[in-house]
């Protein structure tokens, strides 16, 4: 799968589209009868590829749909305009890992090069929606610090985030009938659906609310090629900084001896910091790593918060690591963090669960897909390079799943895969207390962990239901396929990933077992009222 994935990338490299030619693509109105075959054409392959495609919708409702877009289909719409009628159809099928994508505008051919590496100005925030209202969660923009973290946005170049929220809403759904990820999954769309309003730009306004001030600010688009000399120094000095301890600083002439001794030194945690980095997905972006394994009460290493932002970056083999440190320190209360973690990789969270379980137990069901050739779909809208580099290892892969996969009283196609089997739990497996803390962005991978421990009754889950629901999500491999004349494109996941426990209430999330939903205030202090209620119920809470 590494080699498929690393192929298909790379090949993907080969061919740069032309930004004209997008952009003029952006602009065509398209005939209603070239449409409504975008529309046969949707349905037609949602049929074929998505093994669960009425889980949540009847196929009489949905069949409805797509007859009723295709018959009002009478003038012709730009692709964009097409997306607002067709996306909510796809959603309205409740599976979030499947959805649509617009067209965007982007820089001129004869301007690729100068907007090359820029930085779009929204690209700087990241949002939270909270109560109808758009609040500023991070600012990365070192130009524009005058919009502080807890600032309310009113406006962006006139455009209110309630009407434009109000607008896209039919676009996007969760899995199910969950809807505290909604809010969660509009701030992180709200970058796009500001692009579409706006358009290509160098700079926005900001309409912000911010303690009793009201104001307007500008913020423009960054260059690579302007970065200043003082930019350039402070990260030089910064990566300095990052393989110098601070004993080393002083203006003492050292030996050879002692310069040898601080080059293995330095070469010693160089080293140790590349593995960290490297096995605990470390984001040079944000600074942050994709496993973090914190101590929240001071002196006390029996207690320790696992924060796992994702379940895509770093090795998998990290949680070796991470639950030897655990046994060392005698851990008696671990406390698991999946907030905002969108999930990712099965096996990692299969792997995770050997080290959660003390007994013999099935994580998840054999996986459902539509038919032995289903796998065959990744070839979909790929380009001719991209299929022959890939087609002697996709080729195998997909034939050796198909063949594997066994046919079911029911008529289901199932597939057994390693983690559906049988599973012993790892020596170092934890056998203590354990919190989970969730929310409605916990999704996928991170819901699918959730419903495991919940469902063996294995840990106490506090903060809000989970973005993603009990009973599973459709996702696997996701081939992303591009509508023949609007040219937008579909993406659609080729496999139900069931976990072996179940709940009666189909369609929604993990209950938490203490609901806790911070406020704004609490986000903007870096207060954790989740953690807290933690601590306070273990016994070990200190308020500072």
């Amino acid at each position: 799968m590494k080699k498929i994935a690393v192929i298909l990338f790379i090949s993907g490299l080969v061919s740069c589209a032309s930004h004209d030619k997008q952009n003029k693509h952006y602009n065509t109105n398209i005939a209603p009868t070239d449409l409504q075959k975008d529309v046969k054409y949707v349905k037609k392959q949602l049929e074929k590829m998505h093994p669960d495609l009425y889980w949540y919708i009847s196929k009489e409702d949905l069949d409805r749909k797509f007859d009723s877009l295709s018959r009002n289909l009478k003038v012709p719409m730009k692709p964009n305009e097409f997306y607002l009628k067709i996306s909510p159809i796809v959603a309205s099928v409740h599976q979030g890992h499947m959805s649509m994508n617009m067209i965007s505008l982007v820089s001129p051919d004869s301007l690729k090069k100068k907007y090359k590496g820029s930085k779009h100005p929204l690209n700087f925030f990241t949002f939270e929606y909270l109560n109808d209202k758009l609040y500023v969660k991070s600012n990365d923009s070192k130009k524009d610090s005058i919009i502080q973290i807890g600032s309310e946005i009113l406006d962006i170049n006139g455009i209110k985030p309630q009407d434009l929220f109000n607008k896209y809403r039919k676009t996007f759904t969760s899995d199910g009938f969950n809807e505290t990820g909604i809010p969660k999954f509009f701030a992180k769309k709200a970058k796009s659906f500001y692009n579409e309003e706006i358009g290509f730009t160098d700079s926005i306004q900001f309409h912000i609310s911010c303690g009793d001030s009201v104001f307007h600010q500008t913020v423009k688009r960054t260059f690579r090629n302007k970065e200043t000399k003082e930019e350039r120094k402070q990260l030089a000095d910064s990566l300095k900084m990052v393989y110098a301890k601070t004993d080393t600083l002083t203006s003492k002439k050292l030996t050879k001896e002692e310069l040898k001794i601080k080059k293995i030194a330095d070469k010693k945690l160089a080293k140790e910091l590349n593995y960290k980095r490297k096995w605990f997905g470390y984001d040079s972006e944000t600074k942050q790593y994709s496993k973090e394994l914190i101590y929240p009460v001071k002196n006390d290493s029996t207690i320790v918060l696992l924060k796992i932002k994702d379940f895509v970056e770093g090795k998998v083999k990290v949680y070796d690591t991470i639950f030897a440190e655990l046994k060392h320190h005698n851990v008696q209360n671990l406390i698991i963090d999946l907030r905002g973690n969108p999930g990712g990789r099965l096996n990692e969270i299969y792997k995770l669960s050997q080290y959660l379980n003390d007994s013999t137990y099935q994580f998840i069901q054999p996986a459902t897909i539509t038919n032995r050739t289903t796998f065959f779909n990744v070839f979909k809208e790929r380009s001719v390079v991209e299929k022959i580099l890939a087609a002697p290892f996709l080729s195998v892969f997909a034939s050796v799943r198909g063949i594997s996969a066994k046919r079911y009283e029911d008529n289901s196609l199932k597939l057994p895969i390693q983690s559906s089997k049988l599973t012993d739990p790892k020596p170092l497996n934890y056998k203590n207390k354990i919190y989970v803390i969730t929310d409605g962005m916990t999704f996928s991978a991170a819901a699918i962990i959730s419903s495991h421990l919940k469902g063996r009754n294995r840990a106490i889950f506090v903060g809000e239901e989970t973005g993603g629901t009990f009973n599973g999500t459709v996702a696997g491999m996701m081939p992303v396929l591009k509508l023949p004349h609007s040219k937008l494109k579909l993406r659609v996941g080729l496999m139900t990933i069931k976990p072996k426990e179940q709940t009666k209430k189909e369609g929604f999330g993990v209950i938490p077992d203490v609901k806790i939903k911070p406020t704004i205030e609490e986000i903007v202090n870096k207060n954790d009222p989740e953690l807290q209620w933690i601590l306070k119920e273990i016994g070990k809470y200190n308020k500072p």
